[in-house]
Order: C-alpha cells, then structure tokens, then sequence
C-alpha cells in the first residue's frame, strides 16, 4: 500500500461525514485520490487536476505573505454542496471534502483530528 493510500485510508476513518481525500504534490500533481464508497463524485477528473492545480498556486499566493503573517497551514471553503478542507504541510497538500450538511463546529472537530495524522504520516 502506498504512504499515500495509507494517508487517505486514516483519514476516511475520522469521520462518516468525509466523502473524499486527496493527496497532491506541491505542483498541483494528484498523488492519489479516494472517495467513500457509496459517494458521487461531483467533479469530473478534468476538474480534479484543474482543482488540484488551483490548490497550488493558491499556496504560492499564499505564500506572499509568509514573512509577515507566516505560512499558511490550512484553509477551509464553504460552497454549496460540500466542505472543503485543504491542508498545506511541507511540499505536500491533503484536499478533504466533508458533507455540506454539517455544522463549523464539527468541521473544527474533524479537522483537528486530521491534522495529526498528516503530520504523522507526512511531516
């Protein structure tokens, strides 16, 4: 099994309400990328690279403001069908989509838990 599999797999098991993560290198490229069984996915593979990418130069972007404001570790975006979780350790990025339905307070608990693992699995 792949470390990034691995990744994915500990993460899927935070909680039901997670529908997909994604492992992507720091220019844009999807290592790997797993959605819960049962799930649709609601974007096209086209998309998903495009997405992947985006994540990427928002990184860079971001990074702009490393000396005076400091990295950025991890960004979470509301849209109307999903939550969106992205975290940025080292040269890595862990994309985590999350059911719409729930609230920020479980987001915050659910993000919390994942962190850890990442920065097990990959810092």
């Amino acid at each position: 099994m792949s470390d990034f599999k691995k990744i994915a797999d500990e993460i899927m098991t935070v909680d039901d309400a997670i529908r997909y993560v994604g492992v992507i290198g720091e220019k844009g490229k999807i290592y790997h990328g797993q959605m819960k069984e049962g799930k649709k996915l609601l974007t096209t593979k086209k998309e998903q690279e495009v997405l992947s990418a985006d994540l990427s130069v928002i990184k860079l972007i971001q990074g702009l403001y490393d000396e005076s404001l400091g990295r950025v570790t991890f960004i979470h975006t509301v849209r109307d069908k999903l939550h969106q979780l992205v975290f940025y350790i080292d040269n890595m990025i862990v994309c985590v989509s999350c059911e719409r339905n729930i609230d920020n307070h479980k987001i915050a608990e659910i993000s919390n838990k994942i962190e850890p693992i990442i920065i097990k699995l990959i810092g």
